[in-house]
């Protein structure tokens, strides 16, 4: 029997730091969270994530967060995403405009196929 693996990874890579004493205590526990490399064994996995009710409720534009997704197997292969409410960016050759979980999931699954040949 074989494990299953993860296909993605999604972690902090930036931040804005002048905020983070005002962080509310709900946002603060999932950005503490996601400071940490989280796993995803599918993209639909991590778009419903992205697109879940408590990661949308944060103040994005405050926190400018910027997020590294990458692949599990491979960590040096990796892609920027920055999320504004329901607008992604996603960091590709594009920079890609994402807004809904659909077309998030067909972005980073068309990444996927290119980056794993």
């Amino acid at each position: 029997m074989s494990e299953v693996i993860p296909q993605l990874t999604l972690v902090i890579k930036s931040r804005a730091q002048d905020v983070i004493e005002n962080v509310v205590e709900e946002d603060n526990n999932l950005i503490q969270t996601l400071s940490m490399l989280c796993a995803f064994y599918t993209v639909d996995d991590m778009c419903s994530f992205l697109y879940s009710e408590k990661f949308q409720s944060m103040n994005h534009k405050l926190y400018e967060l910027v997020f590294e997704m990458g692949l599990y197997s491979d960590h040096q292969i990796t892609l920027d995403i920055i999320p504004r409410g329901k607008k992604m960016t996603v960091c590709d050759s594009k920079n890609t405009l994402c807004e809904s979980h659909q077309s998030l999931k067909e972005v980073i699954s068309a990444w996927l196929v290119e980056v794993t040949g």
